[in-house]
């Protein structure tokens, strides 16, 4: 028996399975009734109006309904979905034992302490038979679930069989009026043989058979008929009173549990014990459950709850040519083809001797084909140990030909297929060896593991120290290293196709390339179950979890593709070739181990992987045949930066303006805000033609919104004095005086100056004007002092300010001064626009706009020529940013980083910044200046609050991002884009430097400074989101030196439980020995025994396990933990109570708050922060590890 549940509670005296969810109910003694989900292990809903102890519980099977009876002398329905009761049934006159609904009649039925049994109808309400003839308070009673009898139980030692024929005879032909009851029930057979009282009785749902437990400590079989019952068999065994006993669904099998606090599997067949689980609590059985559809069963104790299943529910599986399943259920070897869904035999494990018949022994676990031989069919089984049995993960294996009908056994921890009957495996030791079978030869190899998993070319995976390794075992060489956090212990599945590779953990998916770099990784809050790439071809994987089918991309995107009623096992998944458009087949098993299949649509997988692609051929017809998309397909669009996409699947103006706009068309942005005519679109739409310097419709638009006084200051920049003139002869209209001034003091017409002076009535100044520029003046109208200090002022030096640009022939008159840019290229591939770019050539690009602008205040026929004369133009000579980055693979970037500075601003003005239109990571809007776009990432993923702590290394990365200057060190160039491969190893190489002198802080004792440096790399790692696997590391050790100095001028107590959590720390193996010791020192130092023993386990383990010749593992140091280890086991006590378990050390730090640094598994009260995952005990405070989120 396998425990897949458990959880504390109060005292439980009913279960019930529900027949199609993955729902418990519980009815507890405090008269609380809870709904429980044992796939997710939480509670879903809870009731309470019982006012006394919940005895007894039962789901209906087809309502959504369920039933409880209690001591306070009442029956309740109750609607689990409205979460009300429905109704109360009264009658009984003292505690209600059990209740039982009929399997397909309304009605219910209930026994009491007052020794009666009573069946209700709960469409009407009433009690339509009262049920007497017991001595004894009714334990149990319950329909046959097909046939007409029920059956009852008492502490009076009899079982009584009753046919209700006659009461369904008289309910269906109506003849039982409202508020009537009928006769007693005729008694088939009293079934006596207990000398105590029977506590529970139940059906066989396969056969005459009735099942009976008693305080006598026994349990009876009997046999039944319409006219009689007699007993059969009986069953001694436990060792106090029999609570319970039922059937399970495989027939020949039955559950029972007693206050002996055990639970027991019994074979009927051989009349034996099967399997005995003993309480962890030492409590006592008092009720147990068996789920009809399935291996799941469950028992309740004064203290716990548990759910078992007799088998590991992941089937035993290997898909070949994905089209034949080799599949192991329990003893048998079968093989599956799944075109023709026809099933093969092809080795009974009971006919082998070495095969234990027991139910739960020797049963497959893990089936492999071996694809290295083609001329015969060649089987590699793992068989199951019971679990009580189980010896240091050592498991029996059978190996077989499946022509000759061959096998041969043998012991290992793992092995595969390596080669043409050569099997590598994990030998008890742990020492791998290469084993033929054929001519029973063995090769040592040197290297140690417990996990081996199939690679590519016979070589192999496998996880020891902290390190990926692939191994070659013919050449006998590691041929790869990846070092890895502690999470790869637990590696379930490694799948490689043509172009990556999956690695399958507990709770995360990693992807790496053929050369091992890291491409994405996800992680899961529940188990992933089960992952498969949808072809060798293409990049796409499905997964599923307990509930979901769900995909992931390269680029870490996933998404739920269909929920399922019981939990999937991913086996093939096959295009439908006869159905049009993306319909797969998806082949999976339960875990009962049946072969199911579902069709799957992938259409929205498929677009999402063509835009990773840049497949844009595909984008552009996807788009024309599925006009209609959700509004989830346009949030991604939108959010992956292919706004431009997302403005064609949208009909509202306004949202196509906003689209536009964060695409950075201004040409679209305009057309929509044309349409929309709203100030506050051209007010945006300016802002943002200013941000990226297109004057051209910045001019458009303050020229709509009348904004004389900017567009004079544009004229004036850009040398455009005809149109100078036109605002001034447009502020002489409006009567606006400053204006006019302004514009008058540009232009050369100084008679038109002196003449708005005077109009002005500022005759004086007019006439010291005409006086300063030689003209004749009169000079009685001025004083003196005025005339002398005019002369003074060298009145010939004062000249008509100058435009910075003079005519159109300046090359900055007709070119956009780009600040932000968009590849126009490809966005009118995107939008399906190819003719405008086809029709292009740079030989035609001489010039852009250059509009021929009349008075912009015109109505009506010129403003509008001039605009779509602009936007035209636009649209013809924007091929001359072709070759933007978009197209620029990464070598180029690199070698563009090695430019002169004037080539590089030369190209800044030709070609932009880095491409716009991909999902850019924080780094990314870093070294292209936009600090707010890189903020609103920051704060959107992690609740980032402020870039000013990170001010150094901002600095820094916007010196290097322009120029690299070999003499100063720290101007390198910038990873432009930091998604390429040649920059992630440019990333690492700057993050190992910096974990160097980290770890050498660490090891020197300059704690301070190590946590210094490992709070620095991660400032610099938020930037870098997908280079992050640097993250967990720097975790690990920011808490075990918080612990180290948080131990300063604290109690001894505090002090012995922080060096516990400091050894918690999941460091490397030179450091975490250092830590293991220092907490087994001061434990021992201060008496605290028992938890030095706990330490100095693990550090044994730890040293161990050391590769050889490694410094930290000596032979003294290791015989001195020995010594502590026996001193400390021989006065297992502590002098000190500190918060510390053993089991802690193999947790790590995810239950170790970085705020107060204490120990804290609550599952109701989890606030992590979202950048670095350290737990903390309160939400709304900063981050106490990377001090840069906000707890959320």
């Amino acid at each position: 028996m396998i425990v897949k549940f458990h959880k504390k509670t109060e005292r439980i005296k009913g279960l019930s399975f529900h027949p199609k969810q993955p729902w418990l109910l519980v009815g507890l003694h405090s008269g609380e009734i809870q709904m429980i989900d044992y796939r997710f292990g939480r509670t879903i809903n809870e009731f309470y109006e019982h006012e006394g102890p919940v005895r007894s519980v039962q789901f209906h099977q087809s309502l959504c309904l369920f039933i409880s009876g209690s001591d306070d002398f009442t029956v309740r329905v109750w609607n689990y979905k409205t979460k009300k009761c429905q109704f109360v049934l009264r009658g009984h006159l003292d505690f209600v034992r059990c209740v039982n609904f009929h399997p397909e009649l309304p009605w219910c039925v209930s026994g009491s302490d007052d020794q009666t049994s009573r069946i209700w109808n709960y469409q009407s309400r009433q009690m339509i038979a009262t049920v007497t003839g017991h001595s004894h308070y009714v334990m149990h009673c319950e329909f046959h679930p097909s046939k007409d009898f029920m059956i009852t139980c008492s502490l009076d030692q009899t079982i009584r069989l009753w046919s209700i024929a006659q009461l369904k005879k008289k309910f269906t032909s109506k003849s039982i009026q409202l508020g009537e009851q009928a006769s007693e029930l005729e008694l088939v057979q009293i079934l006596e043989g207990h000398s105590q009282g029977v506590n529970w009785c139940s059906f066989n749902p396969k056969d005459n058979t009735i099942l009976s437990s008693s305080d006598d400590k026994k349990i009876k079989v009997w046999k039944y008929f319409d006219t009689r019952g007699y007993e059969v068999d009986q069953y001694c065994g436990h060792t106090n009173n029999v609570s319970c006993a039922m059937f399970h669904p495989f027939g020949e099998y039955f559950i029972s549990n007693s206050e002996d606090k055990t639970l027991r599997l019994w074979d009927m067949k051989k009349k034996v014990e099967v399997d005995c689980f003993t309480n962890h609590e030492l409590d006592r059985f008092w009720i147990c459950a068996v789920h009809q559809s399935n291996n799941y069963f469950a028992g309740g104790s004064d203290s716990a709850l548990y759910i078992f299943t007799l088998f590991k529910n992941r089937p035993a599986i290997d898909l070949v040519n994905n089209n034949f399943v080799y599949f192991g259920n329990r003893k048998v070897i079968k093989i599956l083809d799944l075109q023709n869904g026809s099933e093969k035999t092809i080795k009974n494990l009971q006919e082998l001797s070495c095969v234990s018949d027991n139910l739960l022994q020797d049963n497959a676990e893990q089936v492999l084909h071996n694809i290295y031989e083609n001329q015969k069919s060649q089987i590699l089984v793992r068989l199951r140990n019971h679990i009580h049995n189980k010896s240091k993960g050592v498991s029996k294996y059978l190996v077989f030909e499946q022509q000759t009908n061959l096998s041969q056994f043998f012991l290992a921890k793992s092995a595969i297929f390596i080669g043409k009957s050569k099997i590598l495996r994990s030998k008890e030791n742990s020492e791998i060896e290469i084993y033929n079978f054929e001519t029973d030869s063995h090769i040592l190899l040197g290297h140690k593991t417990d996990r081996l998993f199939t690679f590519t070319g016979g070589k192999a995976i496998y996880y020891s120290e902290s390190m990926i390794n692939v191994l070659d075992p013919i050449a006998n060489k590691i041929i790869n290293q990846i070092a890895c956090t502690n999470e790869f212990q637990n590696i379930r599945q490694v799948k490689v196709n043509d172009y990556c590779i999956l690695i399958q953990t507990k709770n995360g998916i990693y992807i790496f390339t053929k050369e091992f770099q890291t491409i994405t990784h996800i992680s899961e809050k529940i188990n992933i179950k089960s992952v498969l790439f949808l072809s060798d071809q293409i990049n796409i994987i499905l997964y599923s979890t307990k509930m979901h089918l769900k995909y992931l991309l390269l680029n870490g995107d996933t998404g739920i593709i269909c929920s399922m009623e019981t939990v999937p096992y991913l086996v093939s998944f096959q295009n439908i070739s006869e159905k049009p458009g993306f319909q797969y087949k998806l082949f999976y098993m339960d875990n009962m181990d049946k072969l199911l299949n579902i069709t799957v649509e992938c259409s929205e997988i498929f677009f999402k992987y063509a835009l990773i692609e840049k497949n844009l051929q595909f984008v552009q017809n996807f788009i024309k045949n599925h006009q209609k998309l959700g509004d989830l397909i346009i949030a991604y669009l939108f959010q992956k930066g292919y706004s431009i996409l997302a403005h064609q699947l949208v009909t509202d103006k306004r949202a196509k303006f906003q689209l536009a706009l964060s695409s950075n068309n201004l040409e679209i942005a305009y057309r929509t805000c044309e349409d929309l005519k709203n100030p506050k679109c051209y007010q945006m739409l300016l802002e943002e033609a200013m941000r990226q310097g297109n004057h051209n419709i910045y001019e458009v638009c303050q020229q709509k919104l009348r904004a004389s006084q900017e567009l004079a200051f544009l004229y004036i920049i850009t040398g455009q004095l005809e149109k100078i003139n036109i605002i001034s002869n447009i502020a002489q209209e409006q009567n606006n005086l400053d204006l006019r001034f302004q514009t008058l003091l540009t232009m050369d017409s100084l008679k038109q100056r002196i003449s708005f002076l005077k109009g002005c009535s500022l005759e004086k100044l007019a006439n010291l004007s005409q006086m300063a520029h030689g003209l004749e003046f009169e000079a009685n109208k001025n004083c003196a002092e005025d005339i002398e200090w005019i002369q003074s002022l060298k009145p010939e030096a004062i000249i008509t300010p100058q435009p910075i640009i003079k005519s159109s022939q300046h090359p900055l008159f007709s070119m956009n001064w780009p600040h932000n840019f968009v590849d126009e290229d490809e966005v009118f591939k995107l939008s399906g626009d190819d003719s405008k770019v086809a029709n292009q050539s740079k030989a035609e690009i001489t010039n852009t706009i250059t509009a021929h602008h009349q008075n912009p205040f015109d109505k009506n026929t010129q403003a509008k020529q001039k605009i779509n004369q602009n936007i035209d133009k636009t649209e013809e000579n924007d091929e001359q940013f072709q070759d933007c980055q978009w197209d620029l693979d990464e070598v180029e970037l690199l070698e563009n980083n090695e430019q002169s500075q004037a080539t590089l601003d030369q190209k800044a003005i030709l070609y932009g910044y880095p491409d716009y239109k991909k999902a850019l990571q924080p780094v990314e809007y870093l070294i292209t200046e936009q600090y707010q776009q890189s903020l609103q990432v920051l704060q959107q993923n992690y609740n980032f609050v402020s870039l000013t702590p990170c001010q150094d290394y901002l600095k820094q990365l916007a010196l290097r991002s322009v120029v690299e200057i070999p003499q100063i060190p720290f101007l390198l160039p910038s990873p432009l884009i930091v998604s390429s491969s040649q920059d992630k190893i440019y990333v690492n190489k700057s993050f190992n430097e910096l974990l160097k002198v980290g770890y050498k802080h660490t090891s020197d004792g300059k704690f301070q400074d190590a946590l210094n440096t490992f709070k620095s790399i991660l400032k610099q790692a938020i930037f870098q989101s997908l280079n992050n696997d640097v993250v967990p590391i720097c975790l690990n050790y920011i808490m075990a030196m918080k612990c180290e100095l948080a131990k300063k001028d604290k109690e001894i107590s505090r002090q012995i439980e922080l060096s516990c959590y400091m050894a918690m720390c999941d460091l490397q193996p030179v450091h975490r020995s250092l830590t293991l010791r220092a907490a087994m020192s001061l434990s021992y130092k201060n008496k605290n025994y028992l938890t030095g023993s706990q330490v100095a386990q693990q550090l044994i383990k730890l040293l161990e396990q050391a590769p050889k010749g490694a410094a930290y593992s000596k032979p003294e140091v290791l015989e001195n933990v020995k010594k502590i280890y026996n001193n400390c086991q021989q006065n297992p006590k502590n002098e000190y109570n500190i918060n510390f378990e053993p089991f802690y050390l193999k947790e790590g730090v995810k239950n170790l708050c970085a705020d107060t640094l204490t120990y804290n598994d609550d599952v109701q009260q989890i606030y992590f922060c979202s950048f670095d995952k350290s737990r903390h005990s309160s939400k709304g405070i900063l981050c106490q590890v990377c001090e840069l989120c906000k707890i959320n």
